[in-house]
């Protein structure tokens, strides 16, 4: 009886003795964070709007906005994937995003925008392009360099893009005389989901230098002012857009009812009005 209480005492030990060292080993494991290569990105409230490989790279781009491409400013979200086993790429950078339209007897660029760094949190590499006509009158590419670091290549590849005319107009072109007769693309960028109340109040401005050339401008002054053409009044409280960065204008439009509203825009350069017959058309 004493042996076999002897042998019950020593096997509980070794139990206890082995719970413990897998506890401690499942503390242990718990405690090292192994950073892993992410795999796949969150696109549920983006829309894919072109892919292609990126020759020489070993790269596949995929393009996507935050809805189908428009004559207008359109900000764009580029995934870049092993083009052997179609991992996510996050190690490189973007060495170009030109787009251009073919229209057969000619072509032309428009402005553009990109960062060549990745978004750190979002995985993807951004960048905007202020499309100045839809695709029914051509043929728009996205033309897309990529340093892929992991592989140690570069490389260039051509995306064709579809780009519709907007509904309503967001996106102005027209000659201003005062600045040597410059070719000025002036586009909507906010709000694009208007409330009643102050709204964020954002338009671009670039010129066209050439056909290939659309520089941001940086040196005009914009004044705002909405009306409500059916109800014959303005709104108060408005606050006029201002230069950020890269002709990036950001001001405060103050909506007081629902309804259809026109922004009425006044461009200046040096204190000398230059421009104030553009308008952009709000209705929510």
């Amino acid at each position: 009886m004493k042996i076999f209480k002897l042998w019950a005492l020593v096997l509980m030990a070794i139990a206890i003795i082995a719970s413990c060292k897998k506890e401690n080993t499942t503390e242990d494991t718990n405690s090292i964070s192994t950073p892993k290569t992410p795999t796949a990105i969150d696109t549920n409230k983006l829309v894919r709007v072109g892919e292609g490989y990126i020759t020489r790279a070993a790269a596949k781009a995929v393009v996507y906005a935050e809805k189908s491409l428009f004559v207008g400013y359109n900000k764009l979200y580029i995934a870049m994937y092993d083009s052997v086993n179609s991992t996510l790429l996050t190690d490189g950078h973007l060495e170009m995003l030109h787009p251009m339209m073919d229209m057969g007897g000619m072509a032309h660029s428009a402005p553009v925008e990109y960062s060549k760094d990745i978004n750190s949190t979002t995985k993807l590499w951004e960048g905007a392009v202020v499309f100045n006509m839809p695709s029914m009158r051509g043929s728009w590419n996205l033309n897309i360099g990529f340093h892929n670091h992991k592989a140690n290549k570069e490389g260039e590849g051509e995306i064709q893009v579809m780009v519709n005319n907007p509904t309503v107009s967001v996106m102005k072109n027209f000659i201003v005389a005062g600045d040597d007769s410059a070719k000025v693309f002036l586009s909507l960028v906010q709000p694009t989901n208007p409330n009643i109340g102050l709204n964020d109040f954002e338009i671009t401005l670039h010129k066209k230098l050439d056909m290939m050339t659309f520089p941001a401008i940086n040196n005009y002054t914009v004044t705002i002012e909405p009306e409500m053409p059916s109800m014959g009044h303005g709104s108060p409280n408005n606050v006029n857009p201002v230069l950020t960065t890269n002709g990036h204008y950001k001001g405060k439009v103050n909506f007081t009812m629902t309804g259809f509203w026109r922004v009425h825009v006044k461009l200046y350069k040096n204190g000398t009005l230059l421009e104030n017959t553009q308008f952009f058309d709000i209705t929510f």
